[in-house]
């Protein structure tokens, strides 16, 4: 039996404890080992913990009353960042890395594993999901792509980008042509090529990585 288990609806208590304790939240997020942004959206009532997270956090503020906590001190791991999640429902707004709309959820990740696909800063990376089945095989809707916003031009034909047409996001290969348009490619041989001028597109960014669920 969860001894803990009548306090799931009510995280306030967590919460209370946590700021009599003089802790962090993403000390909290540390220990019962979530994206820190998941504990924010517990505490304003748009997430509820789960039993075991309870738990955790109980045992954990319980230590740190009785004096033993052996978590003293929040050391972040140096090689950890946190990516924003592109909401890929919408477009850019003015067009700028800046402006792209983000669902709020943060994912962390190694520097030295993003590295292997970009150099880019980790405020210019961005995740998204996969999205209907004009890009596969080669992107699934299950997958998520890794996006670097600091590539915005398209010098180099078929690669595949990240776009924006109006207030809707794409993921699709891009072929730009000697006029100054892009042919907007997919993969996917059912669905036709279509193309964009000046003006009509904006780009987000390159996909460096996809990555798969197995």
């Amino acid at each position: 039996m969860d001894p803990y288990g009548h306090l799931r609806p009510v995280p306030a208590d967590i919460f209370r404890r946590l700021d009599a304790s003089g802790r962090k939240q993403r000390e909290l997020a540390s220990v019962l080992g979530i994206d820190e942004n998941k504990i924010s959206k517990a505490k304003i009532g748009e997430r509820q913990f789960q039993a075991q997270e309870v738990l955790k956090a109980h045992e954990w503020l319980n230590s740190i009353e009785a004096g033993e906590d052996v978590r003293a001190s929040y050391e972040p791991d140096p090689d950890e960042v946190e990516i924003q999640e592109w909401h890929f429902a919408y477009g850019m707004g003015g067009g700028t890395y800046l402006d792209i709309p983000v669902t709020g959820e943060t994912h962390k990740f190694s520097r030295s594993w993003l590295r292997r696909f970009t150099n880019a800063p980790p405020e210019k990376i961005f995740l998204a999901s996969g999205t209907g089945d004009s890009m596969m095989p080669t992107i699934l809707e299950t997958d998520v792509v890794i996006i670097d916003t600091s590539e915005r031009e398209v010098r180099v034909g078929d690669k595949i980008w990240a776009l924006a047409i109006g207030e809707v996001g794409y993921i699709k290969r891009l072929r730009p042509r000697a006029d100054g348009s892009v042919t907007i490619l997919s993969d996917n041989p059912n669905v036709p090529d279509d193309s964009a001028s000046d003006g009509e597109m904006s780009i987000v960014g390159r996909v460096v990585a996809i990555v798969r669920k197995t």
